[in-house]
C-alpha cells in the first residue's frame, strides 16, 4: 500500500513538472512575440489589440505557473512523506 502512495506521489511530481515546464515555454514564447508586437504598435495600430491579448495570456499564464509551484510544493511534500512511510 505505501509502495502505492511513493508510486502516486511520484506521478503527481513528475505530471506537475511537465505541465510546469510546458507554461514556461508558453509563456517564453509570448514573450517573444510581445517584443515584436511592441515595435510594431507605434506603426500598425492593430498591433495594439494583440499586444493586450498577449499581456492578457502572460497573466494568466503567472497565475497558472503560481498555482502549479503551490501544487508541486505539496506533492513534493506527500512524496517525502510516503517515501518517510515506506522506509
Amino acid at each position: 500500500m505505501t509502495e502505492l502512495r511513493v508510486s502516486e506521489a511520484e506521478a503527481a511530481v513528475l505530471m506537475l513538472t511537465r505541465k510546469r515546464v510546458r507554461l514556461l515555454s508558453q509563456a517564453r514564447d509570448l514573450a517573444d512575440e510581445r517584443v515584436s508586437v511592441t515595435i510594431q504598435v507605434s506603426v500598425e495600430p492593430g498591433a495594439r489589440h494583440r499586444l493586450r491579448e498577449i499581456n492578457q495570456e502572460l497573466a494568466l499564464l503567472d497565475s497558472e505557473l503560481r498555482s502549479v509551484d503551490a501544487a508541486l510544493t505539496e506533492a513534493g511534500r506527500r512524496l517525502a512523506l510516503a517515501q518517510q512511510e515506506a522506509a
